[in-house]
């Protein structure tokens, strides 16, 4: 974080101003979460948190050595039908805290030695969830901040959030939204997230990072591949090449399985297979992107 305190302090603030009514995602559904109501993402307007733990299976720059410091958040603004987190994301499981508690389970993961706090599906908390960083921020945490995001994102947020986000860790789900209203439940989810992700990358630019290969600002985009290409590689690849160039630095993830309700959907009720996998790696290096992450199917489940 590079704001100093009383400044991320009232940034903090202006994110709690779009906690009631809401207006913290593109959805802008305006419920009065202190009077009990909810939207589409379910979440209320006290913090739940599904889990806090040392990760490993992030990037390698992200994970590192000794882990990155992960928090799951409860609840999601998406209802992607294959969500592997569907506990938390979709049922809402989780445990309800104060932000202050979830300071002092930060202050232990730094304890432990991790390279990051990485805040997982952060937005419909965004407010109560920054509040507790910038809390463990005053009582002496140094670890950079990472938004773990499926970059269905407002842009209001998004500004507020500049000087307090090290690193930014979107989603490039889909190219089509009426593939990501069938698998996701948003019909806006493109323009919002390509939007998101030129944003973000205007707020910390490159990766950066340290001698020891560890990520410390910039962003990391992701792209998960799904079974019959509806990800739709080549035209987000085609847009990203054109708003941000070749260097950015990818992610191409190959770890989609049938969770939650794909065994219900034909097509989706599979394994990627292998072949799937390496034509996105191929349009991808075709298309001249020169930083690109990828995952072995064979260590991840792949078929």
């Amino acid at each position: 974080m590079i704001l100093p305190l009383a400044e991320a302090r009232a940034r903090v603030d202006g994110l709690r101003a779009l906690f009631d009514p809401c207006r913290l995602c593109p959805r802008l559904c305006g419920v009065r979460r202190l009077a009990g109501e909810t939207g589409f993402c379910r979440a209320r307007a006290r913090l739940r948190v599904a889990s806090w733990a040392v990760h490993r299976g992030e990037e390698p720059c992200i994970s590192g050595t000794r882990g990155s410091g992960t928090i799951f958040a409860s609840h999601c603004t998406l209802q992607c039908c294959f969500c592997q987190n569907f506990p938390f994301s979709q049922l809402g499981h989780g445990q309800d805290m104060e932000p202050g508690e979830l300071a002092e389970r930060m202050l232990d993961l730094a304890a432990r030695g991790v390279h990051n706090i990485n805040l997982v599906t952060p937005t419909p908390q965004a407010p109560l969830l920054l509040d507790a960083y910038v809390e463990a921020r005053a009582r002496g945490l140094t670890l950079p901040l990472v938004y773990n995001t499926s970059g269905y994102e407002s842009l209001e947020v998004l500004r507020r959030l500049e000087g307090l986000v090290d690193i930014y860790l979107p989603d490039l789900k889909y190219a089509d939204d009426a593939v990501a209203g069938e698998l996701s439940a948003v019909r806006d989810y493109v323009a919002h997230d390509r939007a998101a992700i030129v944003e973000m990358a205007r707020q910390v630019g490159p990766l950066q990072v340290d001698a020891e290969g560890i990520a410390t600002r910039g962003m990391i985009i992701r792209h998960l591949v799904v079974p019959g290409g509806l990800q739709g590689t080549r035209a987000s690849f085609e847009w990203l090449r054109e708003a941000l160039g070749t260097e950015v630095q990818i992610s191409l993830m190959c770890q989609y399985f049938p969770a939650w309700r794909a065994p219900e959907r034909p097509g989706l009720d599979r394994r990627l297979t292998d072949e799937e996998y390496l034509e996105a790696i191929a349009t991808v290096e075709e298309l001249g992107f020169t930083n690109v992450l990828a995952q072995d199917p064979t260590e991840v489940g792949g078929a």
